[in-house]
């Protein structure tokens, strides 16, 4: 199996693993809000998760903002946005362990923090705010 731990330590990033094939990390954005990164190992795939992109909302905004978080999955490349057990919105992305080495880890990497620090602050203004017009939905 490929060592993920290594893949973390080439790209400079901290990790723990809290069991086997889950590996756990942390970034920042611009704006200092810190995201929890997983990677997670299932068979011949390798799954990543910002989680939680968004906690859960009341039941009153859920409809509004999944709307908005479907517009937005069409937009994007290489992830997309998901509900996870809990309700919490979650940016995730998925590739074929074959395909996975340090070059791909790194652009995975680069893809999920690009999308979260483009999007987490309008899409938690969309998800509290529904009157709020967001340049992202004028596509």
């Amino acid at each position: 199996m490929l060592d993920i731990g290594n893949l973390f330590d080439r790209v400079g990033w901290a990790y723990t693993a809290p069991e086997a094939g889950l590996w756990q990390s942390s970034f920042f954005t611009e704006r200092e809000e810190e995201y929890d990164l997983y990677v997670m190992v299932v068979e011949d795939w390798v799954h990543f998760a910002v989680t939680p992109f968004l906690p859960p909302l009341p039941s009153a905004q859920t409809g509004h903002i999944y709307a908005v978080l479907l517009k937005l999955n069409q937009q994007m490349r290489g992830a997309r946005f998901a509900l996870d057990g809990d309700g919490d919105v979650t940016l995730i992305a998925d590739m074929a362990l074959r395909h996975l080495d340090a070059a791909a880890f790194a652009e995975m990497l680069e893809t999920l923090t690009f999308y979260t620090e483009r999007l987490a602050e309008d899409v938690w203004r969309m998800a509290t705010n529904p009157g709020y017009q967001s340049p992202l939905m004028q596509n």
